[in-house]
């Protein structure tokens, strides 16, 4: 017998046993009604949920009315489609198959991203369907008088379908999981002395009022109404949304009372009782559901800065939020919360000078902070741009006439890029700038506030400096009560891991304290308190116990590389400075990676892998001639380097074959594969080597001063799929800035004391951690 013909024979036995299978096994016509009906649950059960979350702002009846309303539409219009499209291929049954897809087209739309979505209509509509179909075979499909393979079958699939709705109900109701959370703590012998002074976290000696302004008419907050203590005018905004048109501009009008040519200003202020002059700091909430008010987010705030000789003002910006018919929010509405902040300031500015206002006298307009959180964190810096313009960068009609004292400037977890002026990188200058980060931020989920505090710039000497910290298990929300823990909105939130984050008390604490203790040292001058910013370890009585990494520096600082100027590696920022590496095994200067992206700025990238006896890599700064007695290196002088540890394995230094590469790259994957959960890395150490015109070499360990923290590791969702299309990375480099005074670098036993003065050299020596790979942001010398 052939080939051929010994295959033809086996496909008809095949052929013939499925046939006759099949007979025993066919679904009659309930199985397409049951799929239908199990579908169909499902997408009611997502109508139900919809309008549980919609939150319009039009009330609970809408709400359930719309998302019915749609569910009543879309699944119908979709049976037709798929019914003609199926009537035209003459394949499935149409009007079921039609219901059964109009039914996952509505669970897809509750569930957002298209990467989402579509995925989980796919698996909701599948374990429904198969569900609904089992259902209906028991209670009108004859089953007791079936094959007893159909009855196998059947039951299989029934139980299938009932585990499919247990996991959902237990992925959707537990908490999440510690997989993957650092347990690395800073050496208990590294940590320096406390600081002991007050704890700018608790309350101070003043009494706190409380009161509203605003225009007086507000639809939709009695607080804003005719009860308002201090009425306000309105604002035109119009210039900046000429290109807002349409049903979307109307509804928003139609929901507000108000256009964008009579924008409000309302806010809620906090302030001590007293004489004063007091400092005034405003801040401003960013992007959330415009009807469900962020204002009121900030009363923790408000009452501990009050208590401590602060005028706070919780500025109103709702109206240019998203919602269901405004979503995304208004745009340029990045540009509008910055100019409306300086609106708010021309209205105090006018009151300090105005009786029978309140704050008549009361305000110290010499001394200003402005405030914000998520895009309003982007608002502040903005308006701190703004406030030294003369006009609108993308229109010249606008013009602007501001010049206040704005002395410093905090980011709370903010966007960075939603507005760019010009389309170029927003720079601001001689202020003060913090900003905070939440590790487990699940909106923000990278470090956007560390761009804009490179573009901080300081053109002369004085008081100003700009911090950065980021607090690892805070998230996003949790800086405004009523944000809360869920980053995502439900039933998107169903899916993302809880379980990791801090209480949200104690993730406001770590504002309070930072926030109090900048506006202390910035607006009332206790620079006692600088201590916390440059190094947070001072302050851990103070804090939450999590860990921490902070970047400082101030207008003292002058820059040695900050690997900008070119594409040499062997070149210095400073003019006439060069570099040299010895043994390094990844060395490239290139933009700073974010979680997803990257900074648009530039680092070095140096990592070494030591074997037994080979001597240690070396990264070497060669300063210009006469540079140490030019930027007056001396007794209170610092070198200062920004560092992050970064998640990679560096490879054995030399060059490569192509087989050894290949053979290294798999022994990684295979590496990360093992045990890519648990891994941890190692705190990278090293030695620093100063280098004196007379021949002295001083050194010490870089641990001493600061111990730099290995990468935090975060898993945001339940799911790891939905981590790796979300974020992309469970990581991204956070730096920590190593301030050492180079009295304190010491020379060899007998050797002469070091003389700064004389320093013609920096070499960082890699030899106290075997393996490590970092990234260095920049390298300068600051004063203590």
């Amino acid at each position: 017998m052939s080939l051929w013909t010994r295959g033809k024979d086996i496909w008809l036995r095949i052929r013939a046993w499925w046939s006759k299978n099949w007979t025993l096994i066919r679904p009659g016509p309930e199985v397409r009604r049951g799929a239908v009906w199990g579908t169909l649950a499902a997408a009611a059960a997502c109508v139900v949920i919809g309008g549980m979350y919609l939150r319009t702002g039009f009330g609970r009846a809408f709400d359930f009315a719309f998302a019915i309303l749609f569910a009543a539409l879309c699944i119908p219009l979709t049976a037709l489609g798929v019914a003609l499209l199926l009537t035209i291929l003459g394949k499935l049954p149409r009007w079921a198959a039609g219901w059964v897809i109009g039914s996952c087209v509505v669970v897809r739309m509750l569930w957002g991203p298209m990467e989402l979505g579509i995925p989980m209509a796919i698996v909701v509509g599948l374990v429904e369907g198969v569900l609904g179909a089992t259902i209906a075979t028991f209670v009108a499909g004859g089953l007791g008088q079936a094959a007893l393979r159909k009855k196998i079958l059947v039951s299989l699939l029934f139980a299938g379908g009932v585990a499919g709705n247990v996991y959902f109900v237990w992925l959707f109701l537990h908490p999440g999981s510690m997989e993957k959370l650092t347990e690395w703590k800073p050496p208990a012998e590294s940590l320096p002395a406390k600081l002991a002074v007050e704890n700018p976290g608790v309350n101070g000696p003043y009494r706190v009022q409380k009161l509203f302004y605003g225009v007086g008419n507000d639809i939709r907050r009695p607080e804003y109404g005719s009860s308002v203590a201090v009425k306000t005018r309105t604002v035109d905004a119009s210039g900046f949304f000429e290109d807002f048109k349409g049903w979307k501009r109307w509804a928003r009008k139609k929901y507000w009372g108000f256009d964008v040519d009579k924008l409000p200003l309302n806010a809620r202020v906090w302030y001590p009782e007293g004489a004063g002059p007091f400092p005034l700091a405003l801040i401003v909430h960013g992007n959330h559901r415009m009807s469900e008010f962020s204002d009121p987010g900030y009363e923790y705030l408000g009452e501990l800065l009050a208590s401590r000789g602060f005028i706070l003002v919780s500025i109103d910006e709702n109206f240019v939020n998203s919602g269901l018919f405004h979503d995304p929010p208004l745009k340029p509405g990045s540009a509008v919360r910055g100019w409306l902040l300086l609106e708010h300031l021309k209205l105090w500015k006018e009151w300090n000078q105005t009786a029978g206002i309140p704050f008549q006298g009361k305000v110290d307009l010499t001394r200003i902070a402005l405030m914000g959180h998520s895009r309003g964190g982007e608002a502040a810096a903005t308006a701190a741009a703004f406030n030294r313009m003369k006009y609108y960068p993308d229109d010249a009609n606008i013009k602007f006439d501001y010049g206040f004292a704005i002395k410093a400037v905090v980011a709370i977890a903010p966007a960075d890029g939603q507005y760019k002026p010009a389309e170029q990188h927003r720079w601001i200058q001689d202020v003060s700038y913090l900003t905070l980060q939440g590790a487990h931020d699940a909106d923000v989920s990278s470090f956007m506030g560390s761009r804009q505090w490179d573009h901080v710039k300081y053109t002369e000497p004085g008081p100003w400096f700009k911090a950065e910290i980021y607090a690892y298990r805070a998230n996003h929300g949790q800086f405004n009560t009523v944000w809360g823990r869920d980053d995502v909105g439900k039933p998107l939130s169903w899916l993302w891991n809880f379980k990791p984050l801090m209480p949200g008390e104690e993730q406001r604490l770590i504002l309070k304290t930072y926030i109090s203790a900048f506006l202390d040292a910035t607006l009332l001058e206790r620079r006692e308190y600088l201590p916390l910013f440059q190094d947070w370890r001072v302050g851990r009585e103070w804090l939450p116990e999590t860990l921490y990494v902070n970047r400082y520096q101030d207008a003292s600082y002058v820059s040695l590389a900050s690997f900008q100027e070119d594409a040499d590696l062997t070149t210095t920022t400073a003019p006439g400075g060069s570099i040299q590496g010895e043994n390094l095994s990844v060395w490239h200067e290139g933009h700073i990676p974010w979680r997803q992206g990257d900074r648009d700025y530039n680092g070095v990238f140096l990592g070494w892998n030591r074997t037994k006896d080979a001597p240690a890599a070396t990264y070497a700064l060669t300063l210009p001639t006469r540079a140490a007695a030019q930027w007056q290196l001396g007794e209170s002088s610092t070198i200062e380097l920004s560092v992050a540890a970064l998640d990679e394995d560096a490879p054995l230094p030399g060059k490569k074959t192509e087989e050894e590469k290949k053979k290294e790259e798999e022994e990684k994957k295979k590496n990360e594969q093992e045990d890519k959960s648990k891994k941890e890395r190692e705190s990278p150490d090293f030695t620093i080597e100063l280098v004196s015109s007379d021949g002295t070499t001083a050194s010490a360990p870089v641990s001493r001063f600061m111990v730099i923290a290995p990468p935090f590791k975060e898993k945001f969702t339940k799911l790891d799929v939905i981590d790796e299309k979300g974020y992309e990375k469970d990581w991204e480099p956070v730096f920590q800035t190593v301030r050492i005074p180079l009295t304190a670098v010491q020379a060899p036993n007998g050797a002469k004391r070091f003389d700064p003065g004389k320093l013609t050299a920096v070499r960082l020596k890699f030899d106290r951690t075997a393996m490590s790979e970092i990234c260095i942001s920049g390298i300068g010398f600051g004063k203590r």
